[in-house]
């Protein structure tokens, strides 16, 4: 429980959020809570807390307090908005006292009565707000004679039913490189959501691999909490010393709450002077949006072609790329091969002449390791702007086979 709090503290940052400001004739009102977060287990009907308020103002302040729901940016940055409906949410808090009065330097302890629509169970993150203004002021006050600031809390409801069980489902969403490959090295964006029931510490790894599919630089993303139904930017800074001018691979692969999750690659490419020329896959296969202008008519990989091959003989694969636009298309990608147990075995890039116009390109590659015998899955990937087009075709390494089984 310890590292899901420390986790959360790096979320929150200093979980306050607070507006105040010294006031005319030093009349100022600020108040502060204790503690900024609470993370709890919880069922209906529990009661966490108290959270003291404390008047650290030189006016006797009224204090209403409330409850909101809380989430994150992608950058973690906390965000808060009001309940229309309490009954229209899963988990609920109720305040005691919801209205108080506070003289200057006073203290009141407020519980939270926690309320759970039935059946629900996961995480549930409601924002516990408190709001002051000047007693005797005027209604609404403004920045000096008002305060607001809000207690965050890290909610886990257990499932009733040994069938239900409570799983963060971090998913990679999109992949961005970035930086100069001769300075700082380059950077390494992974995008996450959580499409799971309870939140997760996401963390990563990223390796870089050149044309052949070889390991030439490695790095880590930064550790950072993402509740359910929120997204979550990564980063991780990989020293390029290594990289030369040509075409690379970052693959990532995610952890949450401790276990792989994900993974993904996402070609890009070192120039003149090793600048890394930026590239973002959008991993949903969402089209690429470009307002005001005419979308230039997407590549496709016309042809993978892997021919079956005898036991000890190179591989040879053959990928044909059909530009059916006007302008030149310049492929970047990669090639994948997977066992019959859809593991990857390895990664090339897929690098080629520019192909013109309303034109076909045939790109030639020799597999750089000889297979054992078995059943194969080769894919090509083409990424065209922020999106990867895709073909597969399966193939055979003769000899002889030895399929694996479940005991």
């Amino acid at each position: 429980m310890r590292k899901g709090k420390t986790a959360f503290a790096a979320l929150v940052c200093a979980g306050v959020i607070s507006l105040a400001s010294p006031g005319a004739g030093s009349q100022w009102v600020s108040i502060r809570v204790s503690p900024a977060s609470i993370t709890a287990a919880v069922k209906d009907g529990d009661t966490i807390g108290p959270v003291l308020v404390t008047n650290r103002g030189t006016s006797a302040v009224d204090v209403q307090g409330c409850c909101e729901m809380g989430g994150h940016d992608q950058a973690g940055v906390p965000v808060h908005y009001a309940i229309k409906d309490p009954a229209a949410v899963a988990v609920y808090i109720t305040l005691d006292p919801a209205e108080f009065r506070l003289p200057p330097g006073g203290s009141r302890p407020v519980y939270a009565r926690v309320h759970v629509k039935s059946g629900f169970s996961g995480g549930a993150y409601p924002v516990i707000t408190f709001r002051a203004r000047r007693a005797e002021g005027p209604p609404g006050g403004d920045i000096s004679t008002a305060s607001q600031v809000a207690v965050l809390t890290l909610l886990t409801v257990a499932p009733r039913s040994p069938v239900v069980r409570l799983e963060a489902e971090p998913v990679l969403i999109s992949l961005a490189v970035e930086g100069n490959a001769d300075r700082n090295g380059i950077r390494v964006i992974a995008t996450c959501e959580n499409a799971g029931n309870i939140h997760a510490s996401l963390s990563g790894v990223v390796f870089i691999r050149d044309c052949d599919g070889k390991v030439t630089a490695q790095g880590a993303l930064a550790s950072a909490m993402c509740l359910p139904g929120c997204v979550r930017a990564l980063s991780g800074l990989v020293d390029a010393a290594r990289l030369r001018k040509g075409t690379y691979i970052a693959e990532v692969r995610l952890t949450g709450g401790g276990r792989a999750a994900d993974s993904a690659l996402i070609a890009f490419r070192v120039l003149d002077g090793m600048h890394v020329a930026s590239t973002r896959i959008d991993l949903r296969g969402e089209p690429a949006a470009s307002p005001g202008s005419e979308r230039p008519m997407a590549p496709r990989i016309a042809r993978l072609t892997v021919p079956a091959v005898s036991e000890g003989r190179d591989l040879p694969l053959e990928v044909a790329l059909e530009n059916p636009d006007s302008s030149l298309l310049d492929p970047i990608g990669y090639v994948e091969i997977w066992d019959y147990q859809m593991k990857r075995v390895g990664v090339v890039a897929l690098q080629g002449a520019s192909t013109a116009p309303r034109d076909l390109t045939v790109i030639r590659l020799i597999w750089p390791e000889v297979l054992s015998p078995g059943y194969y899955t080769a894919r090509a990937t083409l990424q065209w702007r922020s999106e990867r087009l895709s073909v597969s075709t399966p193939f055979v390494v003769g000899g002889s086979i030895t399929l694996g089984s479940k005991r």
